[in-house]
């Protein structure tokens, strides 16, 4: 023998081939009856209409821009040896802007200045942003209806 028929001929069983799958048809699926159609409500009877209110007109509070000013300087109380002495703050804590009832985005739009690293709240700081914005802002009542 030759080295080509060597090559040629595997040792061992040859590999079987697996018959394929016989193929499956699907059930067809059954045609439904049509479906007779139930009768729509009749609409609203006219009682009903009758005993509905009308909702009052909306009131919608608009505030005019807000010409506050120049806003006020901060201060802290800065401890020495025998007493408390107040000095120029950095700007005003978070706190004092909620006890003075300033939003805290009316305050940057404003250019308020700011420190949110203190926590104290000084009275005298409220009072000054009590009186710096309620100063400037004021409210007017228009009814939406008017405002379309």
């Amino acid at each position: 023998m030759s080295a080509k028929d060597k090559k040629a001929k595997p040792k061992g069983k040859a590999p079987t081939r697996k018959a394929p799958a016989p193929k499956v048809q699907k059930a067809k699926k059954a045609v439904k009856a049509p479906v007779e159609e139930k009768p729509k409500k009749a609409a609203p009877r006219a009682k009903k209409v009758a005993e509905r209110k009308e909702a009052p007109a909306k009131v919608s509070v608009k505030a005019e821009p807000v010409v506050l000013g120049p806003p006020p300087a901060a201060t802290v109380a800065s401890r020495h040896i025998d007493s408390l002495r107040e000095r120029p703050g950095r700007g005003f804590s978070v706190g004092e802007l909620a006890s003075a009832g300033v939003p805290l985005n009316t305050a940057k739009r404003e250019g308020l200045p700011l420190d949110i690293r203190r926590r104290s709240v000084v009275e005298g700081n409220v009072e000054a942003l009590k009186g710096w914005f309620k100063s400037g802002v004021k409210a007017v009542a228009v009814p939406s209806a008017a405002k379309k």
